[in-house]
């Protein structure tokens, strides 16, 4: 089984106040990946680390690979120690996953998790997803988690008059001279994941959207109300969108209409 203490017990001093804060997603995110064996690998994209030993431990894949946005060649390899003793490594890739050829060969790999990373992509998402079944063997598997901009939340923030988006906010650079921290550049619905899948050439095998961490909302109760009111999709509202594509053949658009122009 995994759970959030497992998570915990693998994650960084600094990192504990974002573990606490997204523990359900980081938990659904490792319950909807489909398990391995000594024979299978993963890629992780945007690797923390923070699941990635489960990866292997929980899950049982052989070969865990993580990648990271940065400067196409460079490598770190990361070290860590569980509070219970445990011991995991693997090498984590720089590159640009919106620009970049990916450092892998054709069909390495049996799983790709791309999680809350689709959101932060300015400029050409079709090309990590081409990328991605790429480097996927036929019949693998891509999880990917984003917020979901149709929430509850989200539809409670226009109706009030506010931005529906989780984190639409420009950022400060953390240094001088340094870039700032990454933002949502584009949220995404439920149903344009299943477009972007089909656009991919991945056939949608699971999505279903959730919490980032499971607390009570009482206070979106009267937006309920109105979807109900009025027969609206109450489905798929939670704040996080979790989904599942299986490789099914090459893609199929480059540039989709409903998300170029």
């Amino acid at each position: 089984m995994i759970d959030a203490d497992y998570i915990r017990g693998w994650t960084a001093a600094d990192a504990h106040g974002y573990v606490e804060q997204h523990h359900t997603r980081l938990v659904k995110t490792l319950e909807i990946t489909p398990p391995g064996d000594a024979s299978k690998a993963v890629l992780e994209m945007g690797a923390y680390m923070q699941i990635t030993p489960a990866l292997h431990f929980k899950l049982g894949y052989g070969r865990v690979r993580g990648c990271y946005y940065g400067t196409l060649g460079t490598v770190d390899h990361k070290a860590i120690e569980s509070v219970n003793g445990e011991h995991f490594e693997c090498d984590i890739d720089h590159f640009d996953a919106e620009k970049d050829i990916f450092p892998y060969d054709d069909q390495s790999f049996d799983t790709v998790i791309c999680g809350e990373l689709l959101e932060h992509l300015f400029e050409d998402p079709m090309h990590m997803m081409f990328e991605i079944n790429r480097i996927l063997k036929p019949g693998g598997h891509l999880v990917l988690t984003t917020p979901n901009i149709g929430s509850l939340r989200g539809l409670a923030a226009v109706l009030q008059g506010y931005h529906p988006g989780f984190f639409p906010a420009y950022t400060y650079p953390r240094e001088k001279n340094e870039d700032a921290a990454p933002r949502h550049n584009r949220e995404y619905m439920p149903m344009e994941i299943q477009h972007l899948f089909t656009d991919a050439g991945f056939s949608t095998e699971l999505i279903t959207t959730g919490e980032f961490a499971e607390l009570p909302h009482p206070e979106y109760a009267w937006v309920q109300h109105l979807l109900e009111r009025y027969q609206l999709p109450r489905d798929l509202r939670g704040d996080g969108i979790y989904a599942v594509g299986s490789k099914t053949g090459a893609p199929r658009k480059r540039w989709p209409e409903w998300l170029y122009q």
